[in-house]
């Protein structure tokens, strides 16, 4: 698999990339060729070792998470949930297969993306610089501004990563609810393409089976009615999705 040279993008400053993989050969390898695309890579062998490095070098950029990491370590999954939680940075999924029980786990667990093993490198370098710039807009956006109103009772909380209703209700959302939830905010009575939506979100094509969009519009759907039942999502099979709330 060929590596990519030195994006020209950032000459100063490199984007530091960690890698959690107990396959240390295949680890290797991805180490290898995301440092000869440009980028400073780190292969943890275990938590432990991926803990340690944080505590000694502070957070990276993103985290690359393998989705299983054997009987004796906490899953992927877990310790994807903490880096976005805690260190508030996006987070690629690497998996062996691509069924919906995986991309559902992938989206709950908080994931940017996800990618099957073995990858082109060039593809997974594709998908880091998406979600990379993604998370710098999403950045700037929202320090200024920290909240979204909805309507008059309920809003988005950028600063907590939340739907937040008046009376103190909280249902919190995962950094790709909250980017689908700023595409029907903007389309507002709207229409919103499958294909465009996750174009936005993840920036590749769609593949045809691929399902991502459809779980996460169920997922904010469920939150939405939590705390406003009038809230509706409606799905027009061939085109899309609209929100909007009932008269």
């Amino acid at each position: 698999m060929p590596a990519l040279p030195p994006s020209p993008a950032d000459c100063n400053r490199k984007n530091s990339v960690v890698i959690l993989e107990d396959d240390k050969i295949y680890g290797k390898v991805l180490e290898f060729q995301l440092r000869a695309s440009g980028f400073e890579s780190k292969l943890c062998g275990s938590t432990n070792a991926l803990f340690n490095h944080i505590k000694t070098h502070g957070n990276p950029d993103i985290f690359i998470l393998d989705y299983f990491l054997g009987d004796e370590e906490p899953t992927g999954l877990e310790i994807c949930r903490r880096v976005v939680t805690y260190f508030n940075r996006p987070a690629i999924m690497l998996t062996g297969n691509d069924n919906v029980e995986t991309l559902v786990s992938c989206l709950t667990a908080g994931a940017d993306q996800y990618i099957v093993k073995p990858c082109d490198v060039r593809e997974l370098v594709a998908r880091i610089e998406v979600t990379l710039r993604r998370q710098d807009t999403r950045s700037s956006y929202r320090e200024n501004s920290l909240t979204l109103p909805l309507d008059e009772n309920i809003s988005i909380s950028w600063e907590n990563e939340s739907l937040q209703h008046s009376d103190g209700r909280i249902s919190h959302l995962t950094q790709k609810e909250l980017g689908l939830l700023e595409l029907f905010l903007r389309e507002q009575n709207r229409y919103i393409d499958r294909r465009k939506a996750f174009m936005s979100l993840y920036g590749y094509e769609m593949d045809p089976l691929n399902r991502s969009i459809d779980v996460l519009v169920s997922r904010i759907r469920k939150k939405l009615r939590e705390l406003d039942d009038d809230y509706r999502i409606k799905t027009l099979r061939g085109h899309g999705y609209v929100l909007y709330k009932k008269k």
